[in-house]
């Protein structure tokens, strides 16, 4: 990438700018200018590596030559619309690893509340070598689609252990879903109940859910009992707590790994982001 030119004739002279960049507030200056030109200049000077370490200090430089600074990097940028393109690409790439980044951290934080639980639902090989865990939401549509991809992983993959987080955002329904989803692992009856819930065309209330729960084999009667049961509301609270921590706020979503990923992103995804654990090692 093109480097700014401002007629800098020695290395001193370079410092003293880019150390006045720094000190005077160029940085917010270069964000705050979407007023007059445009949101992308904002973002620029990361990208440009212009706050690279410097070998030499120097006093601040006068308001005015701080203007004429100023206007030479608008006027480059102005002039040099691919540097700035550029420029906003390597700054989003930037950005997406700081995220992914600070995500891998708050799944190390949160590793009890992810894996320890002793209420969510466990599918799969208990012991096996890659855990996926899925937030989800009865009410989700996406979550509806992704169930065929989750179950075809199951059956097919003896060494994956799969943890279930009920993930109630979508309303009253799907708390009132998320409760008896939970409720249902008493009777040893979830996975029964949760693949016939997530088969429901239109949206889940009390009504539908106590119908189905009575047409998979449930004892619908202690199942409204288990409902109000302390730890379920504890269980729900804590998933909602993780998934706020870990940077989840949409469902499907899924943590393999290292890595959250949100979104139906499909059984081919799904296996290649195993495959990379394994591969990994992690």
């Amino acid at each position: 990438m093109t480097f700014l030119i401002i007629n800098i004739e020695n290395n001193l002279l370079y410092n003293q700018i880019t150390r006045m960049m720094v000190d005077t507030g160029l940085v917010k200056m270069l964000r705050n200018i979407s007023k007059k030109i445009s949101y992308s200049m904002g973002l620029l000077l990361v990208a440009l590596g212009l706050l690279m370490p410097l070998k030499a200090t120097a006093q601040e430089f006068t308001p005015q030559q701080n203007e004429q600074i100023k206007k030479m990097i608008q006027e480059y940028l102005f002039r040099n619309p691919k540097d700035l393109r550029e420029a906003i690409i390597a700054l989003q790439a930037y950005e997406t690893r700081q995220q992914q980044k600070a995500a891998r951290m708050a799944l190390v934080t949160q590793e009890k509340s992810l894996y320890g639980s002793s209420v969510s639902f466990v599918a799969g090989n208990p012991d096996g070598d890659v855990t996926l865990i899925e937030f989800f939401d009865y009410n989700c549509t996406y979550c509806r689609r992704s169930m065929k991809d989750l179950m075809t992983l199951i059956d097919t993959d003896p060494n994956l252990k799969v943890i279930f987080k009920e993930f109630p955002i979508l309303g009253e329904g799907s708390l009132y879903a998320a409760r008896a989803a939970v409720a249902s692992i008493k009777q040893k009856k979830y996975i029964e109940f949760h693949t016939a819930m997530m088969q429901v065309r239109g949206s889940t209330g009390k009504g539908n859910v106590l119908e189905i729960a009575e047409e998979v084999g449930l004892d619908v009667e202690k199942l409204e009992k288990d409902m109000k049961a302390p730890y379920i509301t504890k269980e729900i609270d804590e998933v909602l707590r993780t998934a706020s921590a870990i940077g989840i706020n949409g469902t499907p979503a899924y943590v393999i790994g290292d890595s959250v990923i949100g979104g139906a992103v499909g059984l081919a995804e799904l296996r290649r982001q195993i495959a990379e654990v394994r591969k990994s090692g992690s």
